[in-house]
């Protein structure tokens, strides 16, 4: 190979103009797409990563928090209590160990007596003992503080009527415990909140309701948590050894904020090393057993399991987004060879070889391939980090991303290489002219994959990966039919007409060339594919995110829901339910309401729901009666965005008008195809039966999820129930087949507003949060803006496509321009031709994106749906959005190849016979 050929070569591509960015584009594109995986995925899996830690209990134990606790009866200051926090902090990606330990004097002697209290003065108060490291910076100190003793909780300091720097002591009551007790200065006295919980100082480490766990019971309400003797490892273990009191001493460690789940994974492997360790070295006698808790593991399996599914749905579309990235490669190396045909004929004649033509083709293109590797790994990162989904992107997949770059950026000079190489050999051994040649018929083949595809969905009802392609071929083939179809239509009308017909040039102008045919189907092909994928994805994402928001309105109800003993434990007046005459009496059973009975007045952000089992003959069937106070629950409730919950809302309006009065009880009833077509349901309670006047079937409600439910208003069911009102107080318990709920719009915080100051405990409380945290759904959000950057990707090749379609058969007509002007057709009608036919291939394509739309519209529910079995159905819809976008993207692109076509275009003698430029 000659050196001065590959000088040449390498400084060739700089001189190649607009052609040149092109490339350099196009190959960036390919290290785009393959840089971004990488980065993708391990955002993905640190923003699920981080979602499930957000979502771990402020009071959940270290078994399910991603903590560490090393806990053992042997105090902190032994041999082997050192080494197990050594081994501890080793532990890469957790804090710093804090030491602590409480009190478990009381439930090591279970069921002896066992007492401790502190006194001063001749004053008593029971107290318990809690050691952790430097309390004064956990505490909010009240009043002056000594370095040396222990802390009192306001109450028991007021009771005892001491300050800091005082005496107290401190004693145990049981069985060989000191009986004289042990004296301890008071180091200070620290504030409380509500309960006997230490209030948390500003911008606290840790805040106390984390270890509310932790803390020891009132050994005289064990229902309460006991007040507590603070002070630091020393000074508790001096104590406690002196009393004869027993501590469970524990060292912790905490996950590093902002810990990635490939971290996370590390240190839970690392702590389980400990644990190995730790059990295997300890010999610990005491009623006390030696324990390594923590959560870490399992959080990062729920972590690991939902970032899989989210990995699963992006996989397809980055594996799409490579290979059409890797097609504009080939069709670069195509649309090269066809630019430059006339070099290539000449290097063949010079006598260089196949293999020479392709060497010095890839020396060339391999000059634009390096700066495009980091270009497209840089752009990648940006992209990802704003736009992709809100998690790290560390060291740990930008090194293989950036060799994932390379290699997609070397593919572009090896493919266009190849394709010179080969067409250089094919012009030094022609093929035989024996048979003309035949076009291949590359569009019957896109439009019978797309038919097949089409059809072999309606077998599935959720999409497997490869499936996922069918858009883009449905697409595709609609603008093969499109295209062709207008390519004949303008052969049929084609007509011979003269130049003096002056009004009809522009019409015959465009309809020969139309009927061309050429290259002009294939623009109108990726015109359609890149506006239909456009429009499609914007769709399918604002479907699919109406959707998730239904389902999960469908199966939280509200923001959140906590179930709680009966309406009357938030009634500041309950009445008791009147007890059940006696049938020897003869008296009949009360009727109508209990005098003084309501339903208790609530926030604004509430809203209180009775479920009742009810029967029904039809199927022989147990239902969930839903009893509602219309106008609250339409506040409270989560209605969606779509329709099917829409119509619910509008059916509650219409419980909201029902007479009290009416005989009959009006009910919408929700997934029950056993009453299609019946309007009365006999229903019977535990203790009440009735009928129901069906006014609404519905498929889905707020807090339906699966279930059959009948949707009452309070106001008429409340007076035919009597006695059995469930807003009355039972002289029991609640009865088994009523169920109250709260809802609040405001979650959790909005319950506890009102159920904290009456000390009401919900035995369940549910979130709207926990349902769209599901796998699925996380994975249906967060693959949104891969989908989205893969369809801007196609819009923008299709952009390029009709502008590389307007600069070629510009240049390609300028002869025959020239013959026009020649005749006296003006430059404005032979432009205006030329422009009107790049916006009739737009508007082509436009056309053969509706019809696309129209095929995929039946098939989106199985393309789309995450979770086809649930409720509501995922009804596909074009939102107003999505077809501004595209239109714009369509006017951009007729507006721009127009522009370039003018430019190009020339009927100066001149320029006529120059070639391509």
């Amino acid at each position: 190979m000659r050196w001065p050929l590959v000088a040449a070569a390498v400084s060739g591509w700089l001189r190649q103009g607009p052609w040149a960015l092109l490339v350099l584009a196009v190959f960036t594109v390919a290290a785009l797409s393959a840089a971004s995986a990488p980065m993708y995925d391990e955002a993905s899996d640190n923003a699920v990563f981080a979602d499930r830690r957000a979502a771990i209990a402020p009071g959940a134990d270290r078994g399910e928090d991603v903590a560490v606790r090393l806990s053992a009866s042997e105090s902190p200051n032994s041999a082997d209590q050192q080494v197990a926090v050594r081994d501890l902090r080793g532990v890469r990606h957790l804090s710093e160990p804090t030491l602590g330990g409480a009190s478990v004097g009381m439930e090591s002697v279970r069921p002896k007596r066992w007492e401790s209290t502190v006194s001063a003065g001749g004053r008593t108060a029971a107290a318990r003992l809690l050691a952790t490291t430097a309390p004064a910076a956990r505490l909010v100190p009240l009043g002056a503080v000594r370095n040396q003793g222990v802390w009192l909780p306001e109450p028991v300091a007021t009771d005892l009527g001491v300050h800091a720097g005082d005496s107290v002591t401190y004693r145990v009551d049981t069985v060989g415990a000191n009986p004289d007790g042990v004296a301890v200065r008071v180091a200070g006295v620290y504030a409380v909140t509500g309960g006997r919980l230490p209030a948390d100082p500003p911008g606290g480490v840790r805040p106390w309701v984390r270890d509310q766990r932790d803390l020891p019971d009132d050994p005289q309400a064990t229902t309460l948590k006991a007040h507590l003797l603070i002070g630091d490892i020393d000074t508790i273990e001096r104590l406690s050894k002196a009393s004869g009191d027993r501590i469970l001493w524990w060292a912790d460690a905490q996950l590093d904020p902002g810990a990635t789940l490939a971290e996370a994974r590390t240190a839970a492997r690392e702590v389980e090393e400990v644990r190995r360790r730790y059990l295997g070295r300890m010999v610990d006698v005491s009623p006390v057993t030696p324990r390594v808790a923590s959560g870490i593991a399992q959080v990062a399996t729920d972590a690991s399991r939902t970032a899989e599914a989210v990995q699963r749905r992006s996989r397809v579309t980055g594996w799409a987004a490579l290979a059409v990235a890797l097609a504009s490669v080939l069709a670069i190396g195509l649309l090269a060879v066809r630019r430059r045909r006339v070099e290539l004929r000449h290097s063949v004649g010079s006598g260089l070889s196949p293999t020479t033509v392709g060497a010095l083709w890839f020396v060339e293109h391999l000059v634009p391939a390096v700066p495009a590797a980091f270009a497209g790994w840089a752009l990648a990162r940006t992209l990802v980090e704003r736009f992709g989904p809100p998690g790290a992107v560390t060291v740990a997949s930008l090194g293989p991303a950036l060799v994932a770059a390379g290699i997609a950026a070397l593919a572009g000079p090896v493919t266009v290489a190849c394709v010179a190489a080969v067409s250089a050999a094919r012009r030094v051994r022609p093929a035989v002219p024996v048979a003309p040649r035949r076009s291949r018929p590359w569009g019957l083949l896109v439009v019978v994959a797309a038919a097949v595809a089409a059809v072999g969905m309606w077998g599935t009802t959720q999409a497997r990966g490869i499936d996922l392609l069918v858009p883009l071929l449905v697409f595709a083939a609609a603008g093969v039919l499109g295209g062709t179809l207008v390519v004949r239509l303008a052969s049929l009308r084609r007509r011979t007409t003269t130049a003096d017909r002056r009004p009809a040039v522009v019409g015959w102008l465009l309809r020969r060339r139309l009927a061309a045919g050429g290259e002009r189907v294939l623009t109108v092909v990726l015109l359609a594919t890149g506006l239909g994928m456009l429009v499609f994805t914007m769709s399918a994402v604002d479907t699919i995110g109406v959707n998730i928001d239904d389902r999960v309105a469908a199966s939280a109800g509200a923001t959140a829901i906590a179930r709680i003993p009966g309406s009357h434990v938030l009634d500041d007046q309950p009445v008791r339910q009147p007890p059940e005459p006696d049938p020897q009496e003869g008296r009949p059973q009360p009727q109508g309401l209990v005098p003084g009975v309501r339903t208790p007045p609530l926030p604004p952000h509430l809203t209180l729901v009775w479920r009742i089992d009810a029967y029904t003959p039809y199927d022989e069937g147990i239902r969930d009666l839903v009893v509602i106070d219309p106008e609250s629950f339409l506040r409270v409730a989560d209605w969606g965005r779509g329709p099917d919950l829409a119509a619910a809302r509008d059916a509650v309006r219409r419980l909201a008008g029902a007479e009290p009065s009416s005989w009959k009880v009006p009910v919408i009833v929700v997934g029950d195809p056993s009453l299609t077509g019946v309007d009365d349901v006999p229903v019977s309670l535990p203790r009440w039966g009735g009928s129901l006047q069906v006014i609404a079937r519905l498929p889905a409600f707020p807090g339906s999820g699966d279930r059959t439910m009948y949707i009452v208003p309070g106001a008429v069911v409340f007076p035919l129930m009597g006695r059995d009102d469930p807003r009355l107080r039972p002289p029991g318990g609640p009865p088994p087949f009523v169920r109250t709920e709260l809802w609040s719009s405001r979650g959790q915080r909005g319950i506890d507003e009102v159920m904290a100051p009456r000390s009401v405990a919900a035995t369940l409380v549910s979130t709207s949060e926990q349902y769209r945290d599901d796998a699925d759904f996380v994975a249906a959000r967060q693959s949104r803006g891969y989908d989205l950057g893969v369809a801007a990707y196609l819009a923008l090749l299709a952009i390029v496509a009709l502008a590389l379609h307007a600069d070629r058969t510009a240049v390609a007509a300028r002869p025959g321009d020239l013959m026009l002007a020649r005749i006296g057709v003006g430059r404005v009608r032979i432009v205006g031709a030329r422009a009107a036919e790049l916006v009739a291939l737009v508007l082509v394509a436009l056309l053969c994106t509706v019809g696309g739309l129209a095929v995929l519209g039946p098939l989106a529910a199985r393309l789309l749906d995450p979770v086809p079995e649930q409720v509501p159905v995922l009804r596909f819809g074009v939102p107003a959005a999505a077809i501004g976008v595209t239109l714009g993207v369509a006017v951009v692109a007729a507006t721009l190849s127009a522009g370039l076509a003018v430019v190009r275009s020339s009927a100066r003698e001149e320029e006529a016979f120059r070639g391509d430029g």
